[in-house]
């Protein structure tokens, strides 16, 4: 069997894109159906929603019409700076949690353990104070990446960006459970998880695509495929 390619207008081998096992349920034909609809997408991400949508052409066109929807979402030094300002707070505390621990350090080394533990008390509870700051920025932080009006327009999207792992890790699991009640298992939904690509990380390395990814798999037991750089789909 074979797919348009939509860059070369020439037919292509489906092998190249899908499993032998996969070609049990999609053929050439649908691919290049959606290839000529969609040229922008990669064949393989569209054999990907075709498949796992048991080779329904309507609900696949439906669910690529759906992701075509979905804008391009700001990221870049502006917003990281506004993630900054929102976690002050929680730095601030992790600040004088380290400050408290390293004089406790040095208190406990000339031998007075009575203030070493006071010192250990006070950086305790910035520690306590902190993490209840990053809770509280964290969902701020979702609460603009994810406003009312973006949720009314594409209520599947969920913009992870600002997180860090656990936080995100939190978020999906609350959200996902929301959206599984809400659809019903009779009707296939997809689910846009977008988790970023590193480029404006501390090191330029993205930590949180692989945690969520994980996640995924080994606690909802959630097959997913990548629509695109940085964002997961997962059809439910």
């Amino acid at each position: 069997m074979a797919a348009l390619n939509p860059n070369a207008k020439e037919f292509i081998p489906l092998a190249k894109y899908v499993s032998s096992e996969h070609q049990t349920i999609i053929n050439d034909l649908q691919l290049s159906l959606l290839a000529a609809e969609f040229p922008k997408f990669a064949v393989k991400s569209m054999a990907e929603v075709l498949y796992a949508n048991d080779g329904d052409l309507m609900l696949t066109r439906h669910m690529l019409k759906e992701e075509e929807a979905i804008p391009w979402l700001q990221t870049g030094d502006a917003v990281a700076s506004l993630y900054a300002d929102m976690r002050k707070e929680a730095e601030d505390h992790a600040l004088a949690r380290d400050a408290y621990f390293e004089q406790a350090r040095q208190a406990n080394d000339v031998g007075n353990k009575v203030l070493a533990h006071q010192l250990i008390a006070k950086g305790s509870w910035h520690n306590e104070q902190m993490k209840d700051a990053h809770t509280k920025a964290a969902e701020a932080i979702f609460q603009q990446r994810n406003p009312p009006a973006s949720r009314q327009r594409h209520p599947t999207l969920l913009d992870l960006h600002g997180l860090h792992v656990n936080e995100a890790i939190l978020i999906v699991k609350r959200e996902l459970a929301a959206l599984k009640s809400k659809y019903s298992k009779s009707k296939r939904k997809q689910i846009f998880l977008c988790v970023g690509t590193g480029h404006h990380s501390r090191t330029g390395h993205a930590r949180l695509p692989s945690a969520i990814a994980r996640y995924l798999l080994e606690e909802e037991h959630l097959y997913f495929t990548e629509a695109r750089p940085g964002m997961l789909r997962i059809i439910l």
